[in-house]
């Protein structure tokens, strides 16, 4: 049996729209053994078929590597929520992928498993952190992902999760066709300010460099708590923003004694689920039994 484990992400970190992610320390896992057909547990039966992500992301790296699609029983034991912002469907397109490069023992590097990934989710934000853990900053480049991970202090997240999904096509119409060329130079200094200060721990810079001018004014329309949480974060002096698309937003810091503080507020007064994790240290990997 192969078992693949994967990562959940929170893509843009605020002002790396599309190019920025980060993987938590939140663990997807998704087994695969022999069978007669296709069987896929785990998962809502809308999604137990020939159309479920992980096996098309499997079809598709079979075509890559020229092999036949066998037939296998999926379990996916998972409880990063859909739609949610969490990267819950690059888990399953980086699955598909590690399974089948462990199915036939193809042996494809990082690289080539994060162009594949590109090729599917359409850009490498979110896949990319699933991949090689950590932070990771992304751009396409002739139709190719370029990629750099970024090390990161030991910070903690607080993701906030509310009760109600935003779907990522449905949050890419909000925003707009055009951007100020102020606000341009005002994201690009926030962005390297950030990446700067997630390294090196800086959190009072890391705070005061989210701030966003391309997705987070349009979609916070979206969320109806988003106002008062980040209120509190201002006052608290923590770096959040939204994770992904939405709903869920994330809260970072190197003070544990903060997001107990924020987690008990955001539950009590908003009754919104949250979780604790770090940043993973290491991106999606497989084992076999």
């Amino acid at each position: 049996m192969i078992q693949v484990h994967v990562p959940a992400t929170s893509a843009n970190c605020c002002i790396g729209f599309d190019s920025l992610g980060m993987a938590l320390d939140w663990w997807a896992t998704f087994q695969f053994e022999p069978s007669n057909e296709l069987i896929i547990t785990g998962c809502p039966k809308e999604y137990a078929n020939e159309e479920n992500l992980v096996v098309q992301s499997f079809l598709k790296t079979c075509q890559h590597l020229k092999k036949e699609m066998p037939t296998f029983h999926l379990h996916i034991d998972s409880d990063i929520p859909f739609s949610r912002g969490l990267g819950s469907s690059s888990t399953c397109v980086v699955a598909g992928i590690l399974a089948c490069d462990a199915w036939f023992q193809a042996h494809l590097n990082k690289m080539e498993i994060l162009e594949i990934a590109t090729d599917i989710e359409g850009h490498p934000d979110n896949v990319a952190p699933c991949i090689f853990g950590k932070a990771v900053c992304s751009f396409m480049e002739e139709g190719k992902p370029r990629m750099m991970i970024v090390p990161c202090a030991d910070y903690k997240c607080l993701a906030m999760i509310p009760d109600y999904p935003i779907v990522t096509n449905e949050a890419r119409k909000v925003l707009p066709s055009t951007l100020e060329y102020k606000d341009a130079v005002s994201q690009v200094g926030h962005a390297l300010c950030f990446l700067q200060a997630l390294q090196v721990g800086n959190e009072m810079i890391l705070a005061k460099s989210c701030v966003d001018h391309l997705h987070e004014p349009y979609r916070k329309k979206l969320i109806p708590d988003y106002d008062s949480i980040h209120e509190q974060c201002q006052e608290m002096d923590l770096a959040m923003w939204i994770s992904g698309s939405g709903s869920t937003m994330l809260a970072i810091s190197l003070d544990p004694m903060k997001l107990n503080q924020l987690q008990k507020d955001v539950e009590t007064k908003l009754s919104i689920q949250c979780r604790q994790m770090p940043i993973a240290s290491k991106g999606a990997w497989v084992d076999y039994e």
